[in-house]
């Protein structure tokens, strides 16, 4: 049992959130945030001045779920001066851990899983009333409770999850077993979402799902549907989508986004490997014969499009021969950028029970020569745009004192010269410069 205190009778509680992962990840986080916000809790910017301090970890990677526990080990000192100090872990790495996450590290207070962010409120404060630790994890699977916190971290750009959950079962991946199968959101309830961000001056939204372009819902709503409806809404000017699976996307999705004004011209649309016997193995229910026929569509139908993947390497019985297939690939589709990961078994993933016999030497070796090569081929994109006119939503200032910052509708970072007052708003800058990831640009 947990030390009593009479901290938080005198005040709201202070809450702090750490978070690891993907875009999923960080809107849970968001979400969490509003709903406790809207129920009496305060948040603040550092773990120092919290009472409750929550970690969200993605759990896909052996490497986020590492750090989410060191991090957690860090506190120790923190909870010795202060035992009424409340921990808790919450999203993908607790619905894996469940009661094992206390046992791995005792300064757990809380686990909250994947569908039971909704009750952290409830939750939290039950805790501090009765100092008893809590584990909640079963409601996994189920749809979530349509709530709209008002709570953003930003004012220009906002993310719209659309769906959770994945039936594809890849080999290597975890997402299945922690986020449940493929379950997506009414339409009705995203449109009011959008809208009701439109009307607070939100420009741009991304739209979220482990697999977007396979989303249905009631009425033969499907994700072309759905991007139509929301390029109807007064006030945004930007829609963007990640993250893509190959084998869902076609000619009539590259269409729609051409055909739709305010859908973006990015795709995202993981690889993994460009080795066919690899790909079978990790389940991705496409070749790479396949997924070239792809890009060849989105570059005719989108031209000037731009297109991002994921890449794994060392995955069990990865040879030299599949990894320089993977390479080979990258050049011949001349990615705009990668992200790149070594392999690591996440039980109870299919792969886990295959031996993972790449050495984790060989795994960095790969790591550092397909990144090297993605950084030449985004430099040389990035070089194509150089002496062109682009339109860039200003999110921001720069990192140089002056300087404005924000990207183009193709995803690219770019920065300039510019008044604060242009944050929020659109504007045409020419492109004097690049770097593999980021251009300069100035007024036109």
């Amino acid at each position: 049992m947990l030390e009593k205190s009479k901290t938080y009778e005198k005040s709201a509680p202070r809450v702090y959130i750490r978070t690891f992962g993907c875009q999923m990840n960080v809107r849970d986080s968001e979400f969490v945030a509003g709903i406790l916000i809207d129920n009496g809790f305060t948040m603040v910017k550092s773990a120092d001045s919290a009472d409750v301090i929550l970690f969200n970890s993605c759990s896909v990677r052996k490497h986020a779920e590492e750090r989410v526990f060191g991090n957690i080990g860090q506190l120790k000192h923190l909870k010795r001066k202060r035992p009424e100090l409340v921990i808790g872990l919450i999203g993908c790495t607790a619905q894996a851990y469940k009661e094992k996450a206390i046992e791995r590290s005792p300064l757990i207070d809380i686990v909250c899983g994947t569908g039971d962010e909704a009750g952290l409120p409830r939750l939290i404060k039950d805790l501090l009333k009765h100092r008893r630790r809590i584990v909640a994890v079963d409601k996994i699977g189920r749809p979530k409770p349509e709530l709209f916190p008002k709570f953003r971290d930003g004012k220009i750009k906002a993310t719209v999850s659309i769906g959770e959950g994945c039936d594809n079962f890849c080999s290597y991946c975890i997402v299945p077993y922690v986020r449940g199968r493929e379950r997506s959101r009414d339409a009705k309830n995203i449109i009011k979402e959008v809208k009701s961000l439109a009307g607070r001056g939100f420009k741009e939204i991304l739209l979220l799902g482990q697999n977007v372009n396979s989303y249905r819902a009631g009425r033969g709503k499907d994700f072309i549907a759905i991007l139509e409806d929301l390029n109807k809404i007064k006030g945004i000017e930007r829609i963007r989508f990640m993250t893509s699976h190959p084998k869902d996307a076609h000619a009539e999705l590259f269409k729609a986004m051409r055909g739709l004004d305010k859908v973006c011209e990015h795709l995202h649309l993981p690889i993994q490997s460009g080795s066919d016997r690899i790909l079978k193995l990790m389940n991705r229910g496409y070749t790479s014969g396949k997924y070239l026929k792809l890009v060849e569509d989105y570059r005719r139908i989108v031209p000037g499009g731009s297109i991002t993947t994921d890449i794994i390497v060392g995955f069990p019985t990865e040879s030299e021969r599949d990894f320089k297939k993977t390479c080979a690939l990258l050049e011949k589709v001349g990615f705009d950028s990668a992200y790149t990961f070594k392999y690591s078994p996440r039980p109870p993933a299919k792969s886990s029970v295959l031996e993972d016999d790449v050495s984790s030497g060989v795994k960095e070796e790969r790591l550092r020569s397909v990144m090297e090569l993605q950084r030449k081929i985004s430099a040389g994109r990035s070089e194509k745009v150089v002496g062109t006119l682009v339109e860039v939503l200003v999110e921001g200032p720069g990192r140089k004192p002056g300087d404005l910052a924000g990207r183009t509708r193709s995803n690219k970072n770019v920065s300039f010269e510019g008044k604060k007052g242009l944050i929020g708003k659109t504007v045409r800058v020419e492109i004097v410069s690049a770097e593999p990831y980021a251009l300069k640009g100035r007024l036109a």
